[in-house]
Protein backbone atom coordinates (compact mmCIF):
# COMPACT_ATOMS: atom_id res chain seq x y z
CA UNK A 1 0.00 0.00 0.00
CA UNK A 2 1.59 3.21 -1.06
CA UNK A 3 1.75 6.38 1.51
CA UNK A 4 -0.68 8.44 -0.55
CA UNK A 5 -3.15 5.43 -0.20
CA UNK A 6 -2.75 5.29 3.58
CA UNK A 7 -3.02 9.32 3.59
CA UNK A 8 -6.07 10.22 1.92
CA UNK A 9 -7.23 7.11 3.98
CA UNK A 10 -6.85 8.74 6.91
CA UNK A 11 -8.19 12.39 5.44
CA UNK A 12 -11.20 11.21 4.60
CA UNK A 13 -11.31 9.25 8.00
CA UNK A 14 -10.68 12.67 9.61
CA UNK A 15 -13.03 14.82 7.52
CA UNK A 16 -16.15 12.00 8.03
CA UNK A 17 -14.94 12.57 12.27
CA UNK A 18 -15.09 15.99 11.48
CA UNK A 19 -18.81 16.16 9.83
CA UNK A 20 -19.88 14.11 12.76
CA UNK A 21 -19.16 16.09 14.99
CA UNK A 22 -20.35 19.36 13.54
CA UNK A 23 -23.58 17.45 12.77
CA UNK A 24 -23.48 16.56 16.52
CA UNK A 25 -22.89 19.62 17.61
CA UNK A 26 -25.46 21.48 15.54
CA UNK A 27 -28.13 19.18 16.86
CA UNK A 28 -27.50 19.67 20.44
CA UNK A 29 -27.52 23.63 19.63
CA UNK A 30 -30.58 23.51 17.86
CA UNK A 31 -32.44 21.25 20.20
CA UNK A 32 -31.02 23.68 23.17
CA UNK A 33 -32.46 26.84 21.07
CA UNK A 34 -35.70 25.67 20.80
CA UNK A 35 -36.00 24.96 24.32
CA UNK A 36 -34.91 29.16 24.73
CA UNK A 37 -37.29 29.98 22.27
CA UNK A 38 -40.48 27.92 23.88
CA UNK A 39 -39.56 29.46 26.99
CA UNK A 40 -39.26 32.76 25.78
CA UNK A 41 -42.87 33.76 25.89
CA UNK A 42 -43.71 32.06 29.43
CA UNK A 43 -45.15 34.39 32.10
CA UNK A 44 -43.62 34.82 34.72
CA UNK A 45 -44.82 32.88 38.23
CA UNK A 46 -47.05 34.79 40.51
CA UNK A 47 -47.76 33.44 44.51
CA UNK A 48 -51.80 33.37 43.70
CA UNK A 49 -55.02 32.03 41.99
CA UNK A 50 -56.45 34.00 39.20
CA UNK A 51 -59.90 33.60 37.88
CA UNK A 52 -61.82 35.39 35.37
CA UNK A 53 -66.07 35.18 35.82
CA UNK A 54 -66.50 36.22 31.91
CA UNK A 55 -70.29 35.94 32.33
CA UNK A 56 -70.30 38.10 35.33
CA UNK A 57 -67.62 40.71 34.13
CA UNK A 58 -65.56 39.95 37.07
CA UNK A 59 -61.86 39.29 37.47
CA UNK A 60 -59.84 37.96 41.12
CA UNK A 61 -55.94 38.00 40.77
CA UNK A 62 -53.04 36.95 42.96
CA UNK A 63 -55.39 35.49 45.57
CA UNK A 64 -53.29 33.71 48.15
CA UNK A 65 -52.83 33.67 52.17
CA UNK A 66 -49.79 35.11 52.74
CA UNK A 67 -47.10 33.95 54.30
CA UNK A 68 -46.78 33.24 57.64
CA UNK A 69 -49.75 31.87 59.07
CA UNK A 70 -49.55 32.00 62.79
CA UNK A 71 -52.14 29.82 64.36
CA UNK A 72 -54.94 31.13 63.43
CA UNK A 73 -53.96 34.33 61.90
CA UNK A 74 -52.75 35.05 58.51
CA UNK A 75 -53.04 37.47 55.76
CA UNK A 76 -55.06 36.80 52.28
CA UNK A 77 -53.95 38.65 49.17
CA UNK A 78 -56.13 39.59 46.41
CA UNK A 79 -57.33 42.17 43.91
CA UNK A 80 -60.55 42.06 42.48
CA UNK A 81 -61.34 44.26 39.43
CA UNK A 82 -64.98 44.82 37.60
CA UNK A 83 -64.32 44.43 33.81
CA UNK A 84 -67.88 46.32 33.34
CA UNK A 85 -67.43 49.95 32.33
CA UNK A 86 -71.09 50.57 33.14
CA UNK A 87 -72.16 49.24 36.31
CA UNK A 88 -70.81 49.11 39.76
CA UNK A 89 -71.13 45.91 41.89
CA UNK A 90 -70.46 45.55 45.84
CA UNK A 91 -68.11 42.99 47.87
CA UNK A 92 -70.94 41.86 50.56
CA UNK A 93 -68.70 39.08 51.95
CA UNK A 94 -66.50 36.50 51.45
CA UNK A 95 -66.96 32.93 53.31
CA UNK A 96 -64.87 29.57 53.21
CA UNK A 97 -65.88 26.03 52.54
CA UNK A 98 -66.89 25.26 56.17
CA UNK A 99 -69.25 28.19 55.76
CA UNK A 100 -67.26 31.27 58.09
CA UNK A 101 -67.37 34.81 56.90
CA UNK A 102 -64.76 36.93 56.81
CA UNK A 103 -64.71 40.45 58.95
CA UNK A 104 -64.46 43.63 56.27
CA UNK A 105 -64.26 47.19 56.89
CA UNK A 106 -63.63 49.64 54.70
CA UNK A 107 -65.89 50.89 51.75
CA UNK A 108 -66.60 47.63 49.59
CA UNK A 109 -68.20 49.20 46.69
CA UNK A 110 -66.74 48.14 43.50
CA UNK A 111 -66.90 50.73 41.00
CA UNK A 112 -67.03 50.03 37.29
CA UNK A 113 -64.00 49.23 36.10
CA UNK A 114 -62.71 49.88 39.51
CA UNK A 115 -61.00 47.44 41.79
CA UNK A 116 -61.06 46.30 45.28
CA UNK A 117 -57.78 45.66 47.62
CA UNK A 118 -57.65 43.71 51.07
CA UNK A 119 -54.69 45.44 53.02
CA UNK A 120 -51.59 45.73 51.80
CA UNK A 121 -48.47 43.23 52.95
CA UNK A 122 -45.39 43.89 53.72
CA UNK A 123 -43.10 46.07 51.94
CA UNK A 124 -46.24 46.93 49.98
CA UNK A 125 -47.44 51.08 48.61
CA UNK A 126 -50.05 51.49 51.36
CA UNK A 127 -50.79 54.64 49.95
CA UNK A 128 -51.14 54.21 46.36
CA UNK A 129 -53.41 56.48 44.36
CA UNK A 130 -56.65 55.26 43.11
CA UNK A 131 -56.34 52.18 45.69
CA UNK A 132 -59.29 51.25 47.36
CA UNK A 133 -58.13 48.71 50.44
CA UNK A 134 -59.98 47.00 52.98
CA UNK A 135 -59.21 45.18 56.30
CA UNK A 136 -60.74 41.43 56.13
CA UNK A 137 -60.61 38.76 58.53
CA UNK A 138 -61.11 35.83 57.48
CA UNK A 139 -60.78 31.76 59.05
CA UNK A 140 -57.76 29.93 58.68
CA UNK A 141 -57.04 26.80 60.27
CA UNK A 142 -54.58 23.54 59.63
CA UNK A 143 -56.14 22.68 56.55
CA UNK A 144 -54.30 25.98 55.10
CA UNK A 145 -51.00 23.96 54.05
CA UNK A 146 -48.27 25.31 51.59
CA UNK A 147 -49.05 23.08 48.18
CA UNK A 148 -52.67 22.87 48.96
CA UNK A 149 -55.72 24.94 48.06
CA UNK A 150 -58.95 25.61 49.83
CA UNK A 151 -62.19 26.99 47.96
CA UNK A 152 -63.01 30.31 49.38
CA UNK A 153 -65.57 32.35 47.60
CA UNK A 154 -66.47 36.10 46.87
CA UNK A 155 -70.54 37.22 47.38
CA UNK A 156 -70.76 40.56 45.55
CA UNK A 157 -74.86 41.82 44.88
CA UNK A 158 -74.93 41.87 41.09
CA UNK A 159 -72.10 39.03 40.04
CA UNK A 160 -73.55 36.73 42.55
CA UNK A 161 -70.91 34.14 44.47
CA UNK A 162 -67.65 33.58 43.02
CA UNK A 163 -65.79 30.52 43.48
CA UNK A 164 -62.02 30.23 43.73
CA UNK A 165 -59.15 27.86 45.00
CA UNK A 166 -57.05 30.05 47.06
CA UNK A 167 -53.50 28.78 47.79
CA UNK A 168 -51.12 29.53 50.73
CA UNK A 169 -48.29 31.75 49.82
CA UNK A 170 -44.74 29.38 50.85
CA UNK A 171 -42.99 32.46 51.73
CA UNK A 172 -41.89 34.19 48.38
CA UNK A 173 -42.45 37.99 48.50
CA UNK A 174 -45.63 39.28 47.42
CA UNK A 175 -46.67 39.60 44.31
CA UNK A 176 -49.96 41.76 44.75
CA UNK A 177 -50.69 44.60 46.84
CA UNK A 178 -53.23 43.06 49.39
CA UNK A 179 -54.00 41.34 52.57
CA UNK A 180 -56.36 40.15 54.72
CA UNK A 181 -56.13 38.68 58.50
CA UNK A 182 -57.48 35.54 58.86
CA UNK A 183 -59.31 34.74 62.39
CA UNK A 184 -60.81 31.97 63.91
CA UNK A 185 -64.17 30.91 64.80
CA UNK A 186 -67.38 29.75 63.04
CA UNK A 187 -68.69 32.59 61.69
CA UNK A 188 -67.17 35.72 61.32
CA UNK A 189 -68.28 39.58 62.24
CA UNK A 190 -68.42 40.35 58.34
CA UNK A 191 -71.60 37.86 57.80
CA UNK A 192 -73.79 40.96 59.50
CA UNK A 193 -72.26 43.47 57.47
CA UNK A 194 -71.90 41.27 54.60
CA UNK A 195 -73.85 37.96 54.13
CA UNK A 196 -74.42 36.29 51.22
Amino acid sequence: MSARTVSTRRTATTVAGALLAAGALLSVSACGSGQISQTANQVAAINGANQTFVDQKITLSDVHVLYPVSGSQGKLAFVLTNLNPHQADKLKGISDEKGRFATISGDTTLTASGSLYGSAPAGSDTKASGVTRLTVSVPVDASWRPGLTNKLWFHLEKAGSLPIDVPIDAGAASASAAGITPTAGEHGAGEGAGGH
